[in-house]
């Protein structure tokens, strides 16, 4: 005969277990990710998700030395004359600021990104302050999207495929940085609910902007495809 021997111990880890599950399905933070740490898969996905910005931001930094040292070079982004990036190294849309080139900016900002990324993704733990900046600088890189796929497809009638690249690592970057420093509660802890909410609905978000970047591009340029290809 089978008798149940178990210990109060064995009873205190089975109910932690259980509430470390509740509190998985209910996305809520954990203490580690509340003192400023954050899952392996965040730190896996801001890792991944910088590093393809960054690529694209140097392949772009890359294609533009070789057009200014020679504009009758062939130039791999250079598709068709509807995809392409060599009409953007002599606009003024492609250095905002101070004269730059916005790929030297965004290569710098996701190294950035790289590095605050290996710290979650080894269990290291960021400030605060760190968080909120981070958030801050993607929500600014989000705005960028947003305005310079406008000059894109409604001004400038070109797409950058690099750039594009750096869109798709933008999205993602964007809504798990939300979702998770709302659930933290690092912008307040008014906020968790809501970051709760964010973090389980994080991939569909993030497949709602992909979706809608695919139509607005089918859309935007529906008389010209036929054209191209």
């Amino acid at each position: 005969m089978v008798t149940d021997e178990r210990t109060d111990e064995d009873l205190d880890a089975d109910l932690a277990d259980m509430d470390r599950r509740i509190a998985k399905y209910e996305a809520k933070a954990t203490d580690h990710e509340r003192a400023g740490g954050a899952s392996r898969e965040t730190g896996l996905l801001w890792i991944i998700a910088s590093f393809i910005g960054m690529f694209a931001s140097a392949m772009l930094l890359l294609s533009e030395r070789t057009y200014l040292q020679n504009p009758a070079a062939n130039l791999l982004c250079d598709v068709n004359p509807l995809i392409g990036c060599s009409k953007w190294f002599t606009a003024w849309q492609g250095a905002l600021l101070f004269d730059v080139p916005n790929a030297l900016w965004g290569a710098l900002f996701f190294a950035g990104l790289i590095g605050l990324g290996l710290v979650l993704v080894t269990g290291g733990r960021l400030h605060r302050a760190l968080w909120i900046l981070s958030l801050a600088g993607v929500s600014l890189g989000v705005v960028w999207v947003v305005w310079f796929g406008y000059q894109s497809y409604f001004v400038e009638r070109s797409i950058c495929p690099y750039c594009v690249v750096v869109w798709v690592a933008v999205i993602p970057l964007f809504v798990h940085l939300l979702a998770r420093t709302l659930q933290a509660g690092h912008l307040g802890d008014g906020a968790t609910a809501a970051g709760s909410a964010l973090v389980r609905n994080r991939w569909l978000l993030v497949g709602a902007a992909y979706l809608t970047l695919v139509v607005v591009t089918v859309v935007a340029f529906w008389n010209s495809w036929a054209l191209v290809f």
